[in-house]
């Protein structure tokens, strides 16, 4: 009994060491490193203001207090940043990547992505927000109604991302007349090609302009076309997307295009990361978006917090790469055409 009481006993205490050796190691990494916050959109959106609000944040949650960036790879709806991480940058822990909600379909609606949201490890997400379509206040045809008769020119980044996926999927499911223009490479740009009449329109998450432009709220310089997502209760007035899908194969690539709204600004680093980094990673991303500093910053910046674990994001993600692919090709017709 004592023989086996004292084998118990050095069983724990190895388990315990290695713990902390495990601890240890994950500290002498990062000790003296610089850490980079990759942003899938450019400055003057609410995307890129919530990768600057992890990298404020993250750093002092991580074993060995490691110098945090945060570094501007936009492009492409996201695409550009996601080819970055997952192919180019470091796989070792030093580069936490944030997701462009709208890329996540865009390796299962597309032939030639080089990455798939499958292969990374999740840290969490901060924010799950809905999604709306919006003109400007001087806009004639302000409404879906309106818009079936009088085109709109709406502003977008890729064809990958959602702010030309959600209006165009909108436009045939209500036969409202949006004509897209992609290229813009933030938020912010096709913000000030709105209030500059380039063009009368974009898409865009309701607590991005909260965060970037509350006075267009405030001063209801924008009109709400249509939303999509979770209910907010500043837009219940707002018609739903879901409104228009009127059989079932609209009603199911709805779903299928609303799911990355279920994930929202989720974070992630390479599948390549070594566990204990990895847990180390979790770990200080669930301390921060608890931590009472993070949050109060959060609020100063006008960006809402609305969290989801890595388990969960990463059940939404691979339930979505399930859909079957005779819905995807009905899909992807419809943004080819």
């Amino acid at each position: 009994m004592r023989k086996h009481l004292l084998t118990a006993v050095c069983a724990s205490v190895g388990l315990c060491a290695a713990s902390i050796s495990s601890a240890d190691a994950v500290s002498e990494f990062y000790k003296d490193k610089t850490v980079s916050v990759v942003s899938p959109s450019g400055t003057g959106g609410s995307i890129y203001e919530y990768a600057l609000l992890v990298s404020n944040h993250i750093g002092r949650h991580i074993p060995g207090n490691p110098t945090v960036i945060v570094e501007d790879r936009g492009g492409g709806g996201g695409v550009k940043a996601a080819n970055y991480v997952q192919n180019a940058a470091p796989d070792n822990g030093l580069v936490i990547a944030e997701l462009h909600p709208s890329s996540l379909v865009v390796p299962i609606t597309t032939d030639n992505a080089k990455f798939n949201f499958t292969q990374v490890n999740w840290l969490g997400s901060v924010a799950v927000r809905p999604y709306v379509g919006v003109v400007w206040h001087t806009t004639e045809a302000d409404t879906i109604e309106k818009m079936r008769t009088t085109e709109v020119i709406f502003g977008s980044s890729g064809v990958g991302g959602s702010s030309y996926q959600y209006p165009v999927f909108v436009s045939k499911i209500s036969g409202a007349k949006m004509k897209l223009i992609p290229g813009y490479k933030s938020g912010g740009a096709m913000n000030l090609a709105m209030e500059s009449g380039e063009i009368n329109g974009r898409g865009n998450y309701y607590e991005g302009f909260l965060a970037t432009n509350p006075d267009w709220v405030r001063d209801n310089k924008i009109k709400y076309v249509f939303r999509m997502g979770d209910d907010h209760p500043d837009l219940m007035n707002v018609p739903q997307a879901s409104d228009y899908a009127t059989n079932e194969a609209d009603q199911k690539m709805l779903a299928f295009l609303e799911a990355p709204l279920k994930v929202g600004q989720a974070f992630y680093v390479h599948g390549n990361v070594p566990a204990d980094r990895l847990a180390a990673l979790r770990k200080a991303f669930t301390d921060m978006i608890n931590d009472p500093v993070f949050l109060a910053d959060a609020k100063k910046m006008g960006l809402v917090i609305r969290t989801r674990t890595a388990d969960q994001v990463a059940k939404v993600v691979n339930d979505l790469y399930a859909t079957p692919r005779n819905l995807i090709s009905d899909l992807d017709s419809i943004f080819k055409q």
